[in-house]
């Protein structure tokens, strides 16, 4: 039987992305926290400026930092100008 995704939170603000070797980019994020097959998982969208985020798309892997202090480990999968798109890496908690 189908079981549908369970959309558990959505936080907004601004914060930063870093990945190595890159500097760190000041963003404005939406974060979805969903439960997905068992699991915990996010993704969302950044804005910030495409000259920024551009080295860290081209990093695999790299850490949201939110404007809580909390960090998500994350990988850019599509950036088109200012705006990019991310999943989550790893299993997350509630921020």
């Amino acid at each position: 039987m189908f079981e549908p995704n369970e959309v558990l939170q959505v936080a907004s603000g601004r914060g930063t992305v870093l990945a190595e070797g890159t500097a760190p980019a000041k963003v404005r994020y939406k974060l979805v926290i969903e439960r997905r097959s068992g699991s915990v998982t996010a993704y969302g969208t950044l804005i910030g400026t495409y000259a920024a985020l551009r080295p860290i798309w081209l990093v695999p892997d790299s850490v949201l930092t939110l404007k809580n202090g909390r960090t998500v480990a994350i990988s850019i999968t599509d950036l088109v100008g200012d705006t990019a798109e991310f999943e989550a890496t790893e299993p997350v908690a509630r921020v």
